[in-house]
């Protein structure tokens, strides 16, 4: 008599498996407030994956607010082409160092709507350096007049697809705006912005969003957050915005499969 006789096949466990799973669901749904919770992880690089699963592999990245660097989008394209842009003086050391590991072009230089000059408050940590006045109390180095550029006046002819990653602090608008038409070049844009503005002036997701979609453009991915230490609350989010009518939005189901239904 053979040993597995009498046992079910793995095809009955696995069919037992998903129609267990419903049921489960359905008897903890009124527990649901008072079991422990996984928060959803907001991830850079989660959302490259994703990006990544349908092909998409930008030529060209345009990283506007270099800072100390945007280490999550060089390890994730290292073949691209860079564009690094910061006005800081303190951000050039770190663009050359980025751009020999990089092929790059460094523009010590702001981008907004329009060209010109421009002051900069230029803060001890420069990833916070601004052209807005803080609502609250900040360690300020200096202010400092910076050049000021649109977009589609700095910026030559470029390699498609093309990545534009926007960390301004509270001017992402206004280097937008300074794109003019050459925003229809852009296959994904990665903007930081605020829900709680905290300079003055700065503006906020509900007037992103639809700027955007006047533009063509809609929201793909949520891949980074900030809470501010004042009172916990979400400030600042990072959103991927993608052409409305983009092929990474083609696929609109929910799972490749439909889940199983509940046996009577």
């Amino acid at each position: 008599m053979s040993v597995n006789a009498g046992m079910p096949s793995t095809e009955k466990i696995a069919r037992a498996d998903k129609d267990l799973m419903p049921q489960l669901k359905q008897w903890l749904r009124p527990l649901e407030p008072y079991l422990p919770k996984i928060p959803p992880i907001l991830s850079w690089r989660h959302s490259f994956k994703v990006l990544e699963r349908y092909r998409f592999s930008p030529a060209t990245v345009f990283d506007i607010g270099v800072g100390f660097g945007t280490y999550e989008l060089y390890r994730a394209y290292p073949h691209a082409f860079y564009y690094l842009v910061d006005p800081t003086p303190e951000s050039v050391p770190h663009m050359r160092r980025i751009g020999r590991r990089l092929k790059a072009e460094i523009l010590n230089l702001a981008l907004g709507d329009r060209d010109g000059d421009v002051v900069i408050e230029i803060r001890a940590d420069i990833q916070g350096s601004t052209l807005f006045e803080e609502c609250g109390p900040r360690g300020v180095l200096r202010q400092q007049s910076v050049p000021l550029r649109r977009f589609d006046t700095a910026i030559g002819a470029f390699e498609r697809p093309a990545l534009c990653k926007i960390d301004v602090q509270g001017a992402e608008m206004m280097v937008l705006a300074g794109m003019g038409e050459r925003m229809q070049e852009i296959d994904a844009f990665i903007v930081e912005t605020s829900t709680i503005a905290t300079v003055k002036g700065g503006p906020e997701i509900h007037e992103l969003v639809p700027f955007m979609k006047e533009r063509g453009f809609v929201p793909f991915d949520l891949i980074g957050m900030k809470r501010r230490p004042l009172d916990g609350a979400t400030a600042q989010i990072d959103v991927v915005f993608v052409p409305e009518h983009s092929y990474l939005r083609s696929d609109r189901r929910w799972a490749s499969a439909a889940p199983p239904s509940r046996r009577g």
